[in-house]
């Protein structure tokens, strides 16, 4: 088969008929791709650094005058509105659709990740104790429970289990405007319970069936306390949310249980004693948890893993997995600890016993620790910045945005015919362009793939990551520490893809989720309140105090 574009072999072999006048036509159609080039040279900027350093503000891709006009927590809708000059979104036949932004979840996993699941397995195991975190969506424009739904990439299997209980499948489609959905999700990226207003005293709260793979019932309820975006809370709570007349059945059955105990001990004959002996009890070695003090310290040895170190001093892995949670996007454990490292843990009572009030860890010199604050319940650093949550921007470039392709976890491939999610937002951008950080995290991969070219992952607080596809230069390394607004890359067009873009990516737990619609609260929301500050600063001083006290600690 002979390819289209060649030259004619009588005009090779003519070497006259290239000094030939070209045709009327011919001319035209130069003139018009030279202007063209010409007009593209003006538009399109190409001042780039040959050295990789970032750019001086003078020579800046895009300028800022437009990050000011938008609240980066505000979702794309409420950001920019509808035919915002800020925002294109092609739709309709102009989708530039990039059909490889796919890369295996093994490169794509983070580094800390089997750590992280093998603690939770040994928790759930031992310890019974599954955290779960609660997601707040705000109702929009255009929304429907499906959609909000597929916003967090929850299945749609789980959609229609929710909606098969027909008694109040119709109050469930009901959505109003500002309206608050909240999805509690486990570790596991199992939707544990959903909760949906139904007027001003009321809410419909859906929870997941003991032991059923994808059945949930329903209870409706007076309306509780706000839920807040990024709440912890542990599974077993949502297990005792069950029906009303579930709870007055169990409370009936105890309450006739003691009442038969009492006649049973009442019609006993006073002079009844028990003569059988008691075997005594073989003497058993106190587990490491058993005989901690308040004061937990541990130093790393060779060939230590971090859970491994802390849990042979005594800390449970629901702890563990607790303190995990605490730094995640701080830390990353699996490249940063070493030999000779430190780990302290300070209980609320003694002998180990209540909550975790303070962690510090020694790494490398450095040290990176986590207060609690009595009056919320969470976890701060000293700043009384909350140690799962931070300050996240919505964009990851600044200047105009334009989104070629959005995010779809039921897209259907345009050519193979089979459904590939699309789990990330493109963005339209000149090759060159510079990436920034959307929030405070560490590098945690930094690589190339075939499919994804050149691309960087950086693990946030909460459990949050982000990903970045396609990219012509990486700035950062794995393992470094970033702030919100650094550059971190440039964008390009490596790997398998259909044109200059960005492809972008929010996982929270490892699960995509729809990075211009998820909330990501407020900056507010990760700093201790005002009215707090001054008691959280003098318990701060007092747990810095019983970190290094020695009394504190396990008599041996």
């Amino acid at each position: 088969m002979k390819s289209e574009d060649y030259i004619a072999q009588d005009a090779l072999a003519d070497s006259r008929a290239l000094s030939r006048p070209l045709s009327k036509r011919h001319t035209v159609a130069i003139m018009a791709t030279v202007t063209i080039a010409l007009g593209l040279s003006l538009v399109i900027p190409t001042r780039y650094s040959s050295t990789g350093d970032e750019l001086a503000e003078s020579d800046s891709l895009f300028s800022n005058e437009h990050e000011a006009d938008f609240d980066p927590s505000m979702s794309l809708t409420d950001a920019f509105g509808a035919g915002s000059q800020n925002v294109v979104v092609m739709q309709n036949g102009k989708n530039l659709d990039n059909y490889d932004d796919s890369i295996p979840e093994s490169e794509l996993a983070d580094s800390d990740q089997e750590m992280d699941e093998n603690v939770r397995k040994l928790a759930e195991s031992q310890d019974k104790i599954v955290e779960s975190k609660w997601f707040v969506e705000d109702v929009q424009k255009g929304d429907t429970i499906s959609s909000l739904f597929e916003d967090l990439n929850i299945p749609p299997s789980v959609t229609m289990a929710i909606l098969d209980n027909k008694k109040v499948a119709k109050e469930v489609n009901s959505l109003k405007l500002g309206e608050q959905i909240s999805f509690l999700i486990d570790d596991n990226n199992v939707l544990q319970a959903f909760v949906k207003p139904l007027n001003s005293k009321q809410q419909l709260r859906f929870f997941k069936v003991s032991g059923s793979a994808n059945r949930y019932d329903y209870v409706i309820e007076p309306i509780s306390s706000p839920i807040k975006n990024g709440d912890v809370v542990e599974n077993v709570e949502v297990a005792q949310a069950s029906a009303n007349e579930q709870k007055q059945n169990n409370v009936t059955a105890k309450n006739e249980n003691r009442a038969a105990e009492a006649k049973s001990e009442n019609t006993a004959k006073p002079d009844q004693k028990t003569t059988a002996a008691v075997p005594a009890k073989p003497e058993t070695k106190l587990s490491p948890v058993e005989t901690r003090g308040r004061l937990v310290v541990v130093t790393i040895k060779k060939g230590e893993s971090f859970s491994g170190a802390v849990n042979r001093a005594g800390v449970t892995y629901s702890e563990i997995n607790q303190i995990l949670k605490m730094f995640k996007g701080r830390v990353q454990f699996s490249k940063n600890i070493h030999q000779g490292d430190t780990i302290r843990v300070l209980f609320s009572s003694a002998k180990g016993k209540g909550k975790i009030t303070a962690v510090e860890l020694t790494l490398g010199g450095k040290k990176y620790a986590s207060y609690l604050n009595t009056a919320d319940g969470k976890y701060y650093d000293e700043n009384g910045l909350n140690s799962t949550k931070g300050a996240f921007r919505r964009f990851p470039i600044n200047g105009k945005i334009v989104i070629t392709s959005p995010f779809n976890p039921g897209r259907r491939h345009p050519v193979l015919g089979y459904v590939r999610p699309h789990n990330g937002t493109d963005f339209g951008v000149p090759v060159g362009t510079p990436i920034v950080a959307p929030a405070d995290g560490v590098v945690d991969k930094a690589g190339y793939s075939r499919g994804s070219g050149y691309y960087v992952v950086i693990r946030h607080r909460g459990g949050i990551s982000t990903v970045y596809m396609h990219l012509s230069k990486i700035l950062v390394k794995p393992g470094q520490n970033v702030t919100i607004g650094k550059t971190i890359a440039r964008s390009g067009n490596t790997g398998l893809s259909t044109g200059p873009h960005l492809h972008y990516e929010i996982r929270i737990n490892g699960r995509p989720v729809n990075a211009m619609r998820v909330n990501l609260g407020k900056a507010a929301d990760a700093q201790v309140d005002n009215t707090q500050r001054k008691k959280f600063v003098a318990s701060v001083q007092q747990y810095k105090k019983d970190l290094y006290s020695s009394k504190l600690m396990a008599k041996n």
